[in-house]
C-alpha cells in the first residue's frame, strides 16, 4: 500500500480536476463516476488498514458484506 499522504495528495489533484471540469462546463454531475472511484477506493484502503490494525477499535469493528442489497 501507498503511504497515506501520497494517496490522497494523487485523490485531490484528481479531484481538484474533476472540480475544475464542472466549473468550465457549467455540469455539476460531471466526472460522477470518476469522483465516486476516487472516494471509494480510499475508503477501501482506509477500511484495509483499520483491519490489519485496529488498535483500540478492535472491539467496535463489524464487518459488512459487500455486494449486499436489503429489501
Amino acid at each position: 500500500m501507498r503511504e497515506i499522504a501520497e494517496r490522497l495528495s494523487a485523490g485531490v489533484a484528481i479531484l481538484e480536476e474533476v472540480q475544475q471540469m464542472r466549473r468550465a462546463t457549467g455540469d455539476p454531475t460531471w466526472g460522477h463516476d470518476t469522483e465516486y472511484a476516487v472516494l471509494i477506493a480510499e475508503l477501501w484502503d482506509l477500511e484495509e488498514e483499520i483491519l490489519q490494525d485496529p488498535g483500540a477499535l478492535k472491539y467496535e469493528l463489524v464487518r459488512v458484506p459487500r455486494g449486499y442489497t436489503s429489501q
